[in-house]
């Protein structure tokens, strides 16, 4: 709270009145408190009197928590997506992620990329993708749904989740 006041006059004294306003502080008050003396401001500073009240505006701090939330489980998706070899044009259709964005991310997670084509499925790998695809019963190939079965035969048959992606959307367009 004396914190607070000091700060308010070294913003004053700063020229920074606007700041003063935006902390809801009326031009008289400013006034008044641009013209103290250094004993007023002693004063002040040790008083023992509350100029402040605190509030939580719980319906913000709920919306900026869920907020947090959706976007820590978004963020885990995009690395388990590239951790299983999505491509850049899978992490744009899903994310909405640039060439750049992904780029980063990939460096940041520690995905080290091989340079041109991945690698085709075995046709025992890709009858496996198919049935475990079927056993999934996603209807819309560019749900959020859709990449978590994708993800998930990509884990369990050990190829890039860009290979199964590749596959469902040839079955798709079939």
């Amino acid at each position: 709270m004396n914190a607070l006041l000091t700060q308010i006059v070294m913003e004053l004294k700063s020229g920074n009145i606007r700041r003063c306003e935006a902390m809801g502080l009326t031009l008289e008050e400013i006034q008044e408190l641009n013209s103290l003396t250094v004993e007023d401001l002693h004063y002040l500073v040790n008083t023992q009197v509350s100029l402040l009240t605190f509030r939580i505006n719980h319906t913000n701090l709920n919306t900026m928590l869920a907020q947090a939330r959706r976007e820590q489980t978004r963020t885990q998706r995009i690395d388990r997506a590239l951790m299983l070899g999505g491509s850049i044009e899978l992490m744009q259709c899903f994310f909405g992620l640039t060439a750049s964005e992904v780029s980063s991310r990939r460096r940041l997670v520690g995905v080290v990329t091989r340079q041109g084509r991945s690698q085709i499925p075995t046709e025992e790998q890709e009858l496996a993708v198919w049935q475990q695809w079927k056993a999934s019963n996603v209807d819309n190939l560019e749900s959020l749904d859709a990449l978590e079965a994708m993800m998930l035969i990509a884990e369990q048959q050990d190829i890039s989740l860009t290979s199964v992606w590749t596959l469902t959307k040839g079955w798709s367009a079939a």
